[in-house]
């Protein structure tokens, strides 16, 4: 396992000055109170390696470490160091990972979006390790016992809720998509995408390239042969989806395309890019000029810190994810009060958790009444965004989140 920083966790008292008043910018820089004394270590399994690897989830973990270490204090003062094991896909990576954190006797495991996850619940579920994030990365993860496991946002089968009821929203009828080859995504396909596309009326054409080597031009074309109503992406890695929405418009197409979390064609498309619509979990910072002003100064917060550890050039969706996890980890504990910090008393926390105002994102309660059938997730709101002429984003729904009609959800 790999340590990245220290990091010291957020207060709810803890005072944020930004020195450039407004916003952020080239002379802005964080100030406030760094945390002492003995750190606190908590686990995280993070998607580092391998084929689907997503480099963003570390630098997010970076930069949360940078701002709550060196800003914020840390919880009740004490820095937190979290111990960072690098996911690859394998489901016996995950198992070491797991393993390592027992032996540890970590108090929590962010789950750093790991499509591997699921192989170390029951490991982390037995000793009564709390894994916590913004999404999980697996259904098996979605699935753990209330108690077990904690995310801010909706289960894996939100995604495939919230891109089929804006598409029925949108008046759109038809859609081919693509996501990377696996067991696991064939299972989210077969198991939610297409019953729920069904209830809806919509008909669902998918491709599953290769995580390495896919010739996304052939994606497009295959995507494009039956003029669908929407094209694009279930899920791919950032460098993927680029290519497939750039080749999208080289062929001609210039209907809707979906982009789901993906973010980083924005800059690199330019105005090829309009009309894209993307569907993250939280509040982006291309979207903040339409974003509450509360959740601006957030954006601002996680931009500035990203720069300050070098990767001001890596605000992604994954990169924000991670961030958010964290310093809504340090929030909840720091309310909660209780000083020593243990796998019990975080267990403890999460489970009195009630409309507690999530980092850039929704107002979540974790009691795990929130989505039929999955105890571990606290919300089951989506926010959806639209590419604008001028690279920047604006909510498809004027109010930002919106509810979702989870009666469209498959009948277990």
């Amino acid at each position: 396992m790999k340590k990245i920083f220290p990091m010291g966790v957020l207060g709810l008292a803890a005072a944020l000055v930004l020195s450039a008043c407004g916003g952020s910018g080239a002379g802005d820089e964080l100030s406030g109170t760094a945390a002492t004394g003995e750190p606190i270590v908590v686990g995280a399994q993070a998607p580092l390696k391998g084929a689907t690897a997503y480099p963003q989830s570390g630098f997010g973990i970076e930069a949360a470490e940078y701002y709550i270490n060196e800003v914020l204090g840390g919880i009740h003062g004490r820095p937190v160091e979290v111990d960072v094991c690098s996911g690859d896909g394998s489901p016996e990576t995950s198992i070491n990972c797991a393993n390592g954190f027992v032996s540890k006797k970590v108090p929590l495991v962010i789950d750093a979006v790991d499509q591997s996850m699921g192989a170390a619940v029951p490991i982390l579920g037995s000793a009564n390790i709390p894994i916590i994030g913004t999404l999980a990365g697996s259904f098996v993860a979605d699935k753990a016992g209330y108690g077990k496991a904690f995310y801010f946002t909706g289960p894996v089968s939100f995604a495939s809720l919230s891109s089929m009821t804006l598409f029925d929203s949108m008046g759109k009828k038809s859609a081919s998509l693509a996501v990377n080859e696996s067991p696991t995504s064939h299972a989210y396909v077969d198991d939610l995408i297409r019953p729920i596309a069904e209830n809806l009326g919509i008909d669902i054409k998918v491709q599953y390239p290769p995580a390495a080597g896919a010739n996304l031009n052939v994606v497009a074309a295959t995507q494009i042969s039956d003029t669908p109503d929407v094209a694009g992406v279930i899920a791919l890695p950032e460098d993927a989806c680029t290519a497939l929405f750039t080749a999208l418009r080289r062929q001609g197409y210039d209907g809707t395309i979906l982009a789901g979390s993906c973010s980083q064609f924005i800059d690199e498309m330019g105005a090829q890019g309009a009309g894209i619509v993307t569907q993250p979990r939280l509040w982006v910072p291309l979207a903040k000029e339409s974003a509450p002003p509360k959740v601006q100064e957030e954006l601002d917060i996680f931009e500035m810190s990203m720069q300050a550890v070098g990767h001001g050039e890596e605000l992604s969706s994954r990169s924000l994810y991670t961030f958010a996890a964290l310093v809504n980890i340090a929030n909840v504990l720091n309310a909660a009060g209780t000083q020593e910090i243990t796998a019990q008393s975080v267990t403890a926390a999460f489970e009195k958790v009630t409309d507690f105002e999530s980092f850039a994102g929704p107002t979540v309660t974790c009691d795990g009444k929130q989505w039929p059938d999955v105890a571990t997730t606290c919300n089951a709101q989506a926010i959806f965004f639209e590419v604008q002429q001028d690279g920047t984003l604006a909510p498809v729904n004027e109010a930002g989140y919106v509810d979702l009609d989870l009666s469209a959800l498959p009948k277990p």
